[in-house]
């Protein structure tokens, strides 16, 4: 009986997946979410499709080493930063003066929307009312017409 329940035991926690590897390609997927290619095609480091990549290849391989030896996900990307320097980050970090990277495009856009607006209305102040055609002008202009057209 014991034997049974041994080897039941054995079966189903075979059948378990591996949790940790799971939780290393998460990890993997985020890591390489924040860091760029360092060749010249400057894609995230898990979408550079250049073959045997001098820069995505060993770098991958540096992900999953450290990921295995246990660090974290800010601990590596905190290594790249320390190493290769801001260049390596997918996008500036949200704090100090790089926070201005997120900002400026905004100010920028919301900048450029007021002054086209004040030009819109500019424009629609100087022209004017439009004003409507009287009857006498509408036969005064086709008198003109055929005057015009008897002369050519």
């Amino acid at each position: 009986m014991k034997l049974r329940i041994s080897i039941l035991w054995f079966v189903l926690l075979s059948a378990v997946p591996s949790r940790p590897a799971q939780d290393n390609e998460e990890a993997y997927r985020r890591v390489g979410e924040q860091l760029t290619c360092q060749c010249s095609c400057r894609e995230q480091i898990t979408v550079c499709g250049m073959q045997n990549c001098g820069s995505a290849t060993p770098m991958r391989a540096e992900i999953r080493e450290k990921l295995k030896a246990g660090m974290g996900v800010d601990a590596i990307v905190e290594s790249f930063v320390a190493r290769v320097g801001k260049q390596v980050l997918a996008a500036p970090p949200m704090k100090g003066f790089d926070l201005t990277a997120w900002i400026v495009p905004f100010v920028t856009l919301g900048l450029g929307l007021v002054l086209v607006g004040w030009i819109v209305v500019r424009m629609r102040r100087s022209a004017g009312p439009v004003e409507e055609i009287t009857p006498v002008q509408d036969a005064r202009v086709e008198r003109e017409l055929r005057d015009f057209e008897e002369e050519s």
